[in-house]
């Protein structure tokens, strides 16, 4: 069975792509979807297999490809155009997080939507996962269903799987360390954390690795399922920081965590321990260090200035990260001058 119903309808086999999609398809209804892609022209042959698994329609399907980056207003915009002259009755966000944040944000109860993730950082689930910037009024909602195929992220370069690794890391981090009641997020979470730590290393190390690839699949899924009680403040930090920088939003977490987690560590320094266990670490390690030590092993910089992020870019950004809805989920409430203080020290 690859069926698992929490919070949505999720697929998750190898290859579920060919037989999910027509039964969601089905069951949706869908006739004439819009597809959000922001998979540039020749980077994957994931796109040729939707198509395939697309011709169940009884009329072709419209495709918009979107930004991978920037704040998503311009590729609202045209997407929402595009739905109102093609009459399109659903949406399938293709790709990576941009795509699919704003294949929910386009969606509705009359128009829903289907994320499929072919990266290992998100799934399309919990608070969006990038810095989209929704009009007024406009609220993300769950997708219908995720189809999870591991074979879709299969051949990622290294860099790619270590930003999306990483990222998926950190949100589960973060979604345990959050101060909210939800045993069953904590669980999941800490899953994710187990998997990570298992076979982050060896998805950098060999692209074709189906199985570190389906794992790191499994935390994002973990990760987005665990997102009911929110992210943190390295989240909040990356999303000021790669809206005026470009950087990569899991680039940005080897040189963040090591701050926040001081910062919230007067809150939840107890957590710490349990984290340490689900990591494989020692039971004295100093988490921030480990965590570090990891980012530097897959190739991920620690310091902001390596990414070419300098001290100017740092007060818009620690306004931009004090306002973020993550950071009203972090352990402790930062402002503007706490996210500054954190961000200089991690030049």
């Amino acid at each position: 069975m690859s069926l698992i119903a929490y919070l949505t309808r999720v697929h998750f086999a190898d290859r579920v792509l060919e037989d999910a999609l027509p039964e969601e398809l089905s069951r949706l209804g869908l006739r004439h979807p819009l597809i959000l892609t922001d998979i540039g022209n020749g980077e994957s042959d994931g796109l040729d297999r939707l198509q395939d698994a697309l011709a169940v329609t009884p009329e072709e399907p419209a495709l918009l490809r979107v930004a991978a980056s920037g704040d998503g207003t311009a590729d609202l915009s045209r997407a929402r155009a595009l739905c109102a002259e093609t009459g399109c009755d659903g949406i399938i966000g293709f790709g990576g997080m941009r795509a699919l944040d704003l294949a929910r944000l386009l969606a509705d109860a009359q128009r829903p939507a289907i994320t499929i993730p072919t990266q290992t950082q998100t799934i399309g689930l919990g608070p969006l996962s990038s810095h989209v910037v929704p009009a007024p009024g406009c609220r993300a909602v769950l997708p219908a269903a995720v189809l999870c195929d591991a074979t879709l992220t299969l051949g990622a370069d290294p860099d790619s799987t270590a930003t999306a690794g990483m990222d998926a890391l950190i949100h589960c981090l973060e979604s345990f360390l959050g101060t909210a009641f939800n045993p069953p997020a904590d669980g999941i979470a800490l899953e994710g954390l187990r998997r990570c730590a298992l076979h982050l290393e060896d998805a950098v190390r060999d692209g074709a690795d189906i199985t570190a690839r389906r794992e790191l699949l499994a935390v994002a899924l973990n990760g987005g399922l665990a997102a009911e009680k929110g992210f943190g403040g390295i989240e909040a930090a990356a999303h000021g920081l790669e809206t005026l920088s470009g950087a990569r939003h899991g680039a940005l977490h080897g040189a963040l965590l090591g701050g926040m987690l001081s910062f919230n560590a007067p809150a939840v320094s107890d957590r710490f321990a349990v984290i340490r266990t689900a990591l494989g670490l020692p039971a004295r390690s100093d988490l921030a260090e480990e965590l570090a030590a990891l980012a530097r092993r897959i190739g991920l910089p620690t310091r902001l200035s390596d990414i070419g992020i300098g001290a100017d870019l740092l007060p818009a950004a620690a306004r931009r990260a004090a306002a973020d809805p993550a950071n009203r989920t972090n352990p402790r409430l930062a402002t503007a001058r706490d996210y500054e203080r954190i961000m200089r020290a991690a030049l």
